[in-house]
């Protein structure tokens, strides 16, 4: 069985796409003697399709890859990201609404450690923005991007410090890849070996983090088994469940991918461990509720030695499509797509002629289901799509013609992008625990005459307690590296409020007029999303 972490790439590079059919099939393979992976997958806007994830060279480099396709999987072009002395990865790309792409993954240098990638191209492909977020981790990447209303977006950034309770990350980025804000989740030391996967924008202005951990069951006395974790959280980072799939159910349970209903229920594929003959690991479908606690467990194959769910998609009548490996005790490693209905009860199901492994999806304009993975045959890996009917037949070739590419005003030429020309974002973490005085409130003169000047933090650290599920608080730190505004409120000894003023974004210092104030204490304070931020005590003469 083929699996994403573990693949060993041998070969040399050059750029050949080879768009072959089994038969009738549709069945794309990508590379031919060059070794290719594909982790994402979209439909574009012209109903072409995008490809990205890496390709390499002969000295083991690595170069992070885009190709783009028509509606039958037949190349158009294709970009190659980094140069012969780095490693460049893509995990997830995401489609931007003036025909753009934004890719995240990882930049790995010579030195061996990795540091998460974010770039954005235009609709001709061409880089617009590429920023690197130098970790203070030697092994950081970004898995997935969600974008937001505002044009920004949030980022999952895993193990972007080393150690217990540092692993997963949260970046809210504005619409340049700017840090907003950063914040850590699955802290508590109940959790261990936290790792994320997936993110997810839900219907009601939060994203969803799908990842795993060991949590203590009481199932077994003095042991952690691994659980998939669930983090839903605001767009303004407070979380409102950081729960394992069942704290007392003795599931061994591993996430992938998840998605929502029109209620915000999730379901989540991944992988059951079988703690009972047949023992073995199946793929599964969990559902859980909109407030995290676990509602059923289905496995799709419940005698397979090994399997894992690695994709999960809406067919239009509501269906899933989860896209599956297995092996059992007998017989060929097997990949397939099997389709339940939303209580997780078998349609029906469909396997691949060969050994597949598929780590992106996504459902075309037409109630179509197009896969993304990787191959190995001949001593190469190989990129490989599959599309599929909701039926679970491969989908007819079309012979109609599309307009492609018609937001790009010249022809799109494949080529080699440098990423030598990368801004390398320092994201001080640590700045605000080990330089305080950055987080503070500063007036001076004081005691003061007739005017104060009030100096900003550089820093804004918001401390909260959420309620959390099932009663138990999440308490967390937010900081803030910009923001729209804050408000300066200025009292007298007796609450009394002097002065309130909204102080915009990147304001050093304000002055304040003060002459008419009579002698005595003052309290300055900064409020941001209804917390005090910052204050300080002032004299008046």
């Amino acid at each position: 069985m083929i699996m994403k972490n573990g693949i060993s790439y041998t070969g040399i590079l050059i750029f050949i796409i080879i768009n072959q059919a089994a038969g009738q099939n549709w069945i794309r393979i990508y590379g031919d003697s060059i070794n290719t992976v594909i982790n994402s997958v979209i439909e574009h806007y012209d109903n072409g399709y995008v490809f990205s994830g890496e390709r390499y060279n002969p000295g083991y480099t690595v170069y992070g890859w885009i190709l783009k396709t028509d509606i039958n999987g037949n190349e158009r072009w294709s970009k190659m990201f980094g140069n012969n002395s780095t490693i460049v990865r893509f995990f997830s790309s995401k489609p931007i609404s003036n025909g753009g792409i934004i890719e995240v993954g990882l930049h790995n240098v010579s030195t061996g450690c990795s540091d998460p990638l974010i770039i954005k191209t235009n609709a001709c492909g061409d880089k617009e923005w590429c920023k690197i977020y130098k970790a203070p981790y030697c092994y950081s990447t970004c898995y997935d991007i969600s974008l937001l209303d505002d044009g920004g977006y949030m980022t999952l950034m895993d193990h972007w410090k080393s150690g217990e309770e540092e692993t997963i990350w949260l970046f809210r980025l504005d619409s340049a890849g700017e840090v907003v804000w950063a914040q850590a989740y699955a802290t508590d030391p109940d959790f261990s070996s936290e790792w994320s996967h997936s993110l997810l924008k839900t219907n009601d202005n939060c994203v969803l983090i799908t990842g795993e951990a060991y949590y203590s069951d009481p199932t077994y006395p003095g042991k952690s088994i691994l659980k998939i974790v669930l983090i839903k959280v605001t767009l303004d980072g407070e979380a409102v469940f950081e729960v394992p799939w069942g704290t007392d159910n003795g599931v061994y349970s591993d996430g992938r991918l998840s998605v929502i209903d029109t209620r915000n229920n999730i379901y989540t594929a991944g992988r059951r461990a079988r703690t009972n003959a047949p023992y073995g690991d199946s793929p599964c479908l969990f559902t859980t509720s909109k407030t995290g606690n676990p509602v059923f467990y289905t496995d799709l194959k419940s005698t397979s030695t090994l399997g894992i769910a690695t994709t999960i998609d809406w067919f239009q009548d509501s269906t899933f499509a989860l896209c599956s490996q297995w092996k059992c005790s007998t017989g060929i490693d097997s990949t397939g797509v099997i389709k339940t209905d939303s209580l997780g009860n078998y349609i029906n199901q469909i396997i691949f002629p060969d050994n597949y492994c598929f780590y992106g999806s996504d459902i075309t304009f037409n109630n179509k289901l197009l896969l993304g993975g990787v191959s190995y045959d001949s001593g190469y890996f190989h990129g490989c799509a599959i599309k599929l009917t909701s039926d679970l037949e491969y989908d007819s070739v079309y012979t109609t013609p599309y307009t492609y590419d018609s937001l790009c005003p010249h022809p799109i030429a494949s080529d080699t992008v440098s990423l030598d020309d990368c801004e390398v974002v320092i994201v001080g973490i640590d700045d605000p625990v080990q330089n305080p005085e950055k987080t503070m409130l500063h007036v001076y003169p004081n005691p003061a005459g007739s005017s104060l000047t009030v100096e900003m933090p550089e820093y804004l650290v918001r401390k909260w307690t959420s309620q959390g599920t099932g009663g138990v608080g999440i308490t967390a730190t937010t900081y803030y590296y910009q923001w729209q505004s804050v408000r300066l409120d200025v009292f007298d000894l007796f609450g009394k409020l002097m002065y309130s003023q909204e102080i915009p974004a990147k304001t050093d210092k304000t002055n304040l007029d003060i002459s008419s104030w009579p002698g005595g204490m003052y309290l300055a304070r900064l409020v941001f999303m209804n917390d005090v931020v910052a204050s300080v005590k002032f004299v008046k003469q």
